[in-house]
């Protein structure tokens, strides 16, 4: 019975866990650029009573007896999935079309790496993160431009004094392995042994995404599979805390006894 219990304990932590992945996605439902997390499980080792193939009074045993010690988590994997695009008015609002990150300064002289591309222009021309980080990999444009388009291809130029500038091209950044990231918050990940060293290059070449102009990334969390996942989660953690009633209830029978 003793088993049991922590047989059906490790399957409600590991159901309250999936719950706390399930609730981070939908309260992200709306945060631009956003990848949904899915936690992953594995049984956990195994009480082996009578090994498969050892022998027996008569022959080998075809099966044996192992008895299984409950769940534990594996992974809670990214799911770097394309979002929904929507239109947005500023021009230096731009979502990534495909594979691609956006390279992003910290203060500390680390590269962090981003699919948010609401982003914005300081006083001196350089393209800047929400928080004030440079993006590297983007042109510097003129701030005292008028307008800036920027091509699929991530050809920026921009409008003053009557004349078109071209200012360069961006640059996105891939991981062989995105799963392997670090999760930072803010919309920023960090590279890591898992992840691989980063590639570079531009806007629809050698299968790099393409930007939109005008557009963001939304969130590739789907609210409906996210309800219907909590539900499941929900019912499987009553499953096991009835293991448990059930095992205590067999103990007291036990106890009980005269």
């Amino acid at each position: 019975m003793m088993r049991t219990l922590w047989i059906a304990a490790s399957g409600m932590e590991a159901q309250q866990l999936r719950v706390d992945t399930i609730a981070n996605n939908i309260a992200n439902v709306n945060t631009t650029s956003y990848k949904g997390s899915t936690a992953h499980f594995q049984d956990m080792l195994y009480e082996e009573v009578a090994m498969p193939g050892s022998s027996s009074s008569v022959s080998y045993l075809p099966a044996g007896i192992q008895i299984g010690t409950g769940v534990m988590t594996n992974t809670v994997s990214k799911n770097f999935e394309q979002g929904p695009l929507q239109a947005s008015s500023s021009d230096l609002d731009i979502a990534i079309e495909g594979v691609g990150f956006f390279q992003v300064q910290l203060p500390d002289g680390s590269t962090a790496y981003t699919r948010d591309g609401g982003l914005h222009m300081d006083a001196t021309g350089k393209v800047v993160s929400a928080e004030g980080y440079e993006i590297t990999g983007f042109p510097t444009i003129d701030p005292s431009a008028t307008s800036i388009t920027i091509a699929s291809d991530g050809t920026v130029s921009y409008y003053l004094s009557g004349a078109i500038t071209n200012a360069g091209r961006i640059q996105l950044a891939r991981f062989p392995n995105p799963e392997g990231l670090i999760y930072n918050g803010f919309n920023r990940y960090s590279q890591t042994e898992a992840s691989g060293a980063p590639e570079t290059g531009n806007p629809g070449e050698n299968n790099y995404g393409y930007v939109a102009q005008h557009y963001l990334e939304n969130s590739n969390v789907e609210i409906v599979e996210e309800m219907v996942a909590m539900i499941a989660a929900q019912r499987a953690y009553e499953m096991n805390s009835k293991s448990i009633t059930t095992a205590d209830e067999m103990l007291r029978n036990i106890v009980n006894l005269k």
